[in-house]
């Protein structure tokens, strides 16, 4: 299929499936509670319009080159009620959850910010709910609404600032907390630096009051060594939101058997995500092939019911948006040209997230039973959140 094709159609990756297997995959997919466990939004390069990106190319004009305006640009519109087609990527995805976001810097005005956005999904997009429980879920689902919960990526708090947790995770924006994305924090070591010698005495006392006020630990750009001593000090499942395995391709952003094993072994879920990048190495025609070998192993490491998805992948923005603005950050954030991070490349299968259904096909390829695939697609997380939550 040609390039001008892909555009046009989604979630019809070849794999060779029988009328009743796509019969049944259709069926799980519609009745499974799908929950990407780093979603960037129903948006993809593919929904943008011409009047969309110059509208976007004006407001950077005049407020600067910055990436967090453009990412959030279409979810800001949504909320002004300017962009009501957000509401219905969100049902072509098939997913039923929203991811509300926590960024942790040292003070409260930011967390502020991400509370409005976060309260102005919740009114804009009819059916729209906060997710406290597993039924949320499952009521979003039954009523065809979204179930909002609050993920935290980037956390650079210091050891005064602990209270940043309680007020992040009280304003519905952080029911999972990185300790580190890619470098060192006050906490633990990222998966990027050159050396891991796992959480700081911070870092236990931060594992420990997630646990005591019902925050996930997530280990996604966590180092090997951090991540161990996550898993070991928490007494509730730890996860890793977003990750593949390096016995199947060795790069920083992956994880070792070791780590795999003590993730399952709290009881946590291991979300695979679909960065070309990070699943295979370079020169690979990389497809959606790619994400279910990864789902393949750790799936027999520790089994499918430590599985989960975290795509992170596709970004939302234009290509040359992307390029402009968030290749500049690389180093920022951690990441270098050995990590060969190519932000316009997307997965054959995998470019737009209305390509969601192509994850249910390919784990009816691969054999997954109907109860396997919907855990992968919601149901083990489910188990995790109720299980922290009800610390």
């Amino acid at each position: 299929m040609g390039e001008s094709e892909a555009l046009l159609t989604y979630g019809d990756y070849p794999f060779g499936l029988a009328e009743a297997d796509e019969e049944r995959a259709e069926r799980v997919h519609a009745e499974a509670i799908i929950i990407d466990l780093c979603f960037q939004g129903p948006c993809s390069p593919d929904t943008w319009t011409p009047e969309l990106v110059e509208a976007l190319e004006s407001k950077l004009a005049a407020s600067g080159q910055d990436w967090d305006a453009a990412y959030f640009f279409l979810q800001e519109r949504a909320i002004a009620g300017d962009y009501p087609e957000y509401r219905e990527l969100y049902r072509a995805s098939g997913a039923t959850a929203g991811i509300t976001e926590a960024i942790l810097t040292g003070g409260h005005e930011e967390l502020l910010t991400n509370a409005r956005r976060a309260a102005g999904m919740l009114t804009a997009l009819a059916g729209a709910r906060r997710a406290h429980t597993s039924e949320d879920f499952r009521e979003a689902k039954r009523s065809d609404g979204i179930a909002f919960w609050g993920m935290c990526q980037f956390n650079f708090i210091r050891p005064w600032e602990l209270d940043q947790v309680d007020t992040a995770h009280a304003l519905g924006l952080m029911d999972t907390a990185e300790l580190a994305y890619n470098r060192g924090t006050f906490i633990g070591t990222g998966c990027t630096e050159p050396n891991d010698p796992g959480l700081t005495r911070f870092g236990v006392d931060f594992v420990k009051h997630c646990n005591e006020i019902g925050v996930i630990v997530d280990t996604s750009h966590s180092g090997m060594t951090t991540t161990l001593d996550a898993c070991r000090i928490s007494r509730h499942p730890v996860v890793a939101t977003h990750t593949s395995a390096a016995a199947v391709y060795a790069h920083d952003r992956a994880k070792s058997d070791d780590e795999l094993r003590a993730i399952a072994a709290t009881g946590g879920v291991i979300g695979v995500y679909c960065v070309p990048a990070f699943l295979s190495p370079p020169g690979d025609a990389s497809t959606i092939e790619r994400v279910l070998d990864h789902v393949e192993y750790i799936a027999g490491l520790v089994g499918p019911e430590h599985l989960a998805i975290g795509t992170d992948w596709p970004l939302a923005l234009p290509h040359p948006l992307q390029k402009r603005l968030l290749e500049p950050l690389f180093d920022e954030i951690g990441f270098s040209s050995s990590h060969r991070l190519d932000v316009t490349a997307t997965l054959r299968g995998f470019r737009d997230y209305r390509d969601l259904r192509n994850i249910t096909r390919g784990l009816v390829a691969r054999g997954y039973g109907d109860d396997h695939i919907k855990g992968i697609l919601g149901e083990n997380f489910l188990r995790v959140f109720d299980a922290v939550r009800a610390s």
